[in-house]
């Protein structure tokens, strides 16, 4: 049982909101890769970073196109008519940004068992002001990342294990192992373009974008670069592994990528990581990157 209006108008309500949302994440994607009006908006590439189909992915172009943020153009898709960064994305931004500090704020009240384990959507809506629509994205977004259930018949339940002590002990010590032994595989490589292309991201977040991109963008753009890198190692089971302890982790982790300085710390390392890499010093890159895994990102952690 739940209380979600399914009437033609809501779901027209929901369609429409839906749409603005993915316009949103369409647009964070564009800042974090430092696209500029002008460049095109390929949906393929934005369906396999948001991890949706296309057809989503067009009902969040066509928003844009809307809101005045792009076009289409024969034969070439959809392009960016402004900046990411400018004031003009702003607003749409905004839905994103919100969607964000929701997920947040429930994400830290589980953390710190201000909130029972077992939830009606009813008692969600009120604690976070958030309308159905909202709700039932959030709700979607943390059931697919695993740290909440639907209960039989009615009702949510958290999972608590997730967010325990050992739960992030037991996701640390996976990626020390796995990500060094990625880059320790034979035939692991990345193309310069690619190392290119995860430089100048690292470099830009360091040259101010760090301060931003929410924590919810600072948290994707580490995972995007660690599954490059395990990319590299050119066997599919290490990029499976990898995002799914990374989906899982999500909700602690939000808490120390709250730590600014400490995310500088880490995007530091990165670049040498890359140096490293380029040189094709592959013992040398495995073993920083099992001491960058190992070494917390915030100093104020427990």
């Amino acid at each position: 049982m739940t209380d979600w209006d399914t009437s033609p108008s809501a779901a027209r309500t929901g369609t429409t909101d839906r749409a603005e949302q993915l316009a949103g994440l369409i647009l964070a994607f564009a800042r974090r890769e430092g696209m500029k009006a002008g460049d095109r908006l390929i949906e393929q590439r934005l369906a396999d970073a948001l991890d949706v189909s296309r057809a989503p992915i067009r009902l969040g172009l066509k928003a844009l196109e809307a809101a005045g943020l792009a076009r289409g153009e024969p034969h070439r898709g959809f392009v960016l008519t402004q900046n990411p960064t400018s004031g003009a994305a702003r607003p749409t931004l905004a839905a994103v940004s919100r969607a964000e500090q929701a997920y947040a704020d429930i994400a830290a009240d589980v953390l710190d068992r201000r909130i029972e384990a077992d939830v009606t959507e009813a008692e969600l809506m009120r604690r976070y002001e958030l309308s159905r629509t909202e709700l039932q994205r959030l709700l979607d977004r943390i059931a697919a990342e695993g740290w909440i259930a639907r209960l039989p018949g009615y009702g949510w339940r958290f999972a608590e294990t997730l967010s325990s002590p050992e739960a992030q002990d037991q996701a640390a010590a996976f990626r020390a192992v796995i990500e060094p032994a990625a880059i320790l595989q034979p035939g692991f490589g990345l193309q310069q373009d690619v190392i290119a292309k995860l430089r100048q991201h690292q470099q830009r977040v360091l040259g101010g974008e760090l301060d931003k991109m929410t924590i919810g963008e600072v948290y994707q753009s580490g995972c995007e670069f660690h599954e490059e890198i395990a990319r590299g190692a050119r066997n599919p089971f290490f990029v499976e592994s990898l995002r799914r302890v990374n989906s899982i982790r999500r909700l602690f982790a939000y808490r120390s990528f709250a730590d600014r300085d400490g995310m500088r710390r880490h995007v530091e390392e990165h670049l040498r990581l890359l140096n490293l890499l380029e040189a094709g010093r592959n013992q040398d890159a495995a073993e920083l990157m099992r001491n960058h895994l190992q070494r917390p990102l915030s100093s104020r952690l427990p």
